[in-house]
């Protein structure tokens, strides 16, 4: 008898535990659920972290790929730009612009790169928008967001306000899988970042429905 209650202890205990630990996982943040799933976040609904509050989709950022990527595919790239290196240009900023850094996206809660850290929109979106960002916000476009487009005059800036425009009309969830879709390579698949002119593992040529690079 004493065995069989010790034993049904044991399992009221285990219960609770595993129902303890269930409920906390559910409120982990974006990141840290990421990184339970093997350095990838697979949920659509999780993924809206990653729309930035500018209208940026990080997705595509060198300092997310160079935090989520595989390891295979960050090797592929240091390999390409090894054997096709690229200096700055108009529009285009030099290959090392990002190296070292390491970020989760925009609203991830997690890891940012330093000047996203810091940036006054997403500081701005944070305190005024019920969704963090600016796509429903009544000064847009703004100075902080005009501002930071033409800052260094970057090709990939100027989507900030069409993005935010689609973000606005087809759902934040929706617009992720779009532009996960969008920036893959057209051949293998492969992520690719905003300034990769061809796929870093078959050398296709980056898809036609992204900004040209010419």
């Amino acid at each position: 008898m004493n065995t069989t209650r010790e034993e049904y202890s044991s399992r009221r205990k285990f219960i609770k535990r595993a129902t303890g630990t269930i409920v906390s996982l559910a409120w982990l943040p974006g990141s840290l659920l990421a990184t339970l799933n093997g350095g990838k976040i697979k949920n659509d609904i999780a993924k809206e972290h990653i729309a930035a509050a500018c209208g940026t989709y990080c997705g595509a950022c060198p300092a997310y790929l160079a935090k989520h990527g595989s390891n295979e595919e960050k090797k592929l790239r240091l390999e390409k730009r090894a054997s096709s290196p690229h200096k700055a240009s108009k529009g285009i900023p030099d290959q090392s612009w990002m190296d070292g850094l390491l970020c989760d996206g925009c609203l991830s809660g997690g890891i940012l790169a330093a000047h996203c850290q810091f940036c006054a929109i997403r500081k701005c979106a944070s305190g005024k928008q019920t969704d963090s960002r600016c796509t429903g916000c009544e000064e847009l476009p703004c100075y902080r967001v005009t501002g930071l487009i033409s800052m260094g005059g970057y090709l990939h800036r100027n989507e900030y306000l069409p993005n935010l425009k689609k973000i606005h009309e087809m759902g934040v969830t929706e617009w992720v899988k779009y532009e996960e879709t969008r920036w893959l390579c057209p051949k293998c698949s492969l992520p690719m970042s905003w300034y990769d002119a061809e796929c870093s593992r078959c050398g296709e040529p980056r898809s036609s429905k992204l900004f040209p690079l010419a």
